[in-house]
């Protein structure tokens, strides 16, 4: 039976650290696909900002956005390649931990790992966090690597 992992990331240092354990968890399960998903926000957010209406500077952000978003998901792919892995990657666009879940529960993902942002306590008290949210949405055990 195929074990489906996913692993959320935005590209940062602790996303790759847990690209490094899913990696760690493949060595141990031979039939394990992790697929890499980076959700972009800030193209969601975009939508509500008067100023950014124009179609040109609106273009030139989901061209940047976009590029950032490739860039995150080539980094992880290719820390997952270090260790001899392939992993399918997905970008998607809106909120991150709502995406994150719903594409684990739609997918039936056993497990998903993401990174921690490493917000100071309060910090990520008044502003929250991704990973934080996952934990608390997810239908599957999630792993937060710091």
């Amino acid at each position: 039976m195929e074990r489906k992992v996913l692993l959320a990331s935005d590209g940062s240092e602790n996303a790759l650290r847990a690209a490094d354990f899913a990696a760690g968890l493949a060595a141990s399960l031979p039939d394990l696909k992790i697929t890499v998903l980076v959700v972009n926000d800030v193209l969601e957010k975009m939508k509500y900002y008067s100023p950014l209406h124009s179609p040109v500077i609106f273009e030139e952000f989901d061209a940047f956005f976009k590029a950032k978003s490739e860039d995150a998901l080539k980094r992880t792919l290719e820390a997952l390649e270090k260790h001899g892995l392939q992993a399918e990657g997905v970008i998607k666009v809106g909120n991150p931990a709502q995406e994150i879940v719903n594409f684990a529960r739609e997918g039936g993902f056993k497990q998903i790992v993401i990174g921690s942002r490493g917000l100071g306590s309060l910090k990520g008290i008044v502003l929250g966090s991704v990973s934080l949210k996952v934990v608390h949405l997810a239908d599957c055990p999630v792993t937060v690597v710091k």
